[in-house]
């Protein structure tokens, strides 16, 4: 299913205070610059996919890069109007989890279910 640059960016901006409420939680105002942390979080396209993204920087000396993206949710589109929901485990493989959802519960599911949210 191809959609159009419209449709998609019309799902982004759906995804967006869902991403805002994210970003109030989980990005810290004052973190521990030791160690990575969390600096943005944000929704792109990549392969007809829809991935929930979570931006990390790294100050510490012995640091190899100074940000880096880490996605945590995957939607891929089912059907026009539908969307399976994936998580990115532990393992670095991703867990499908749902089916057929419309865009509006996936993000219900995303927000209330913890293994969705940030690891921030």
């Amino acid at each position: 299913m191809k959609l159009t640059d419209y449709e998609k960016d019309n799902i982004k901006n759906l995804c967006q205070p869902l991403i805002e409420k994210f970003k109030s939680e989980y990005i810290p105002i004052n973190p521990n610059k030791e160690f990575n942390y969390l600096v943005d979080i944000y929704v792109k396209w990549h392969q007809g996919n829809l991935y929930f993204c979570e931006k990390y920087k790294s100050e510490s000396q012995n640091t190899i890069v100074g940000e880096f993206e880490e996605k945590f949710v995957r939607l891929n589109m089912a059907n026009k109007d539908n969307f399976d929901i994936s998580y990115m485990r532990h393992t670095g493989k991703w867990s499908s989890i749902a089916f057929g959802l419309t865009l509006n519960e996936c993000l219900e599911m995303i927000e209330n279910t913890s293994t969705l949210h940030p690891a921030g």
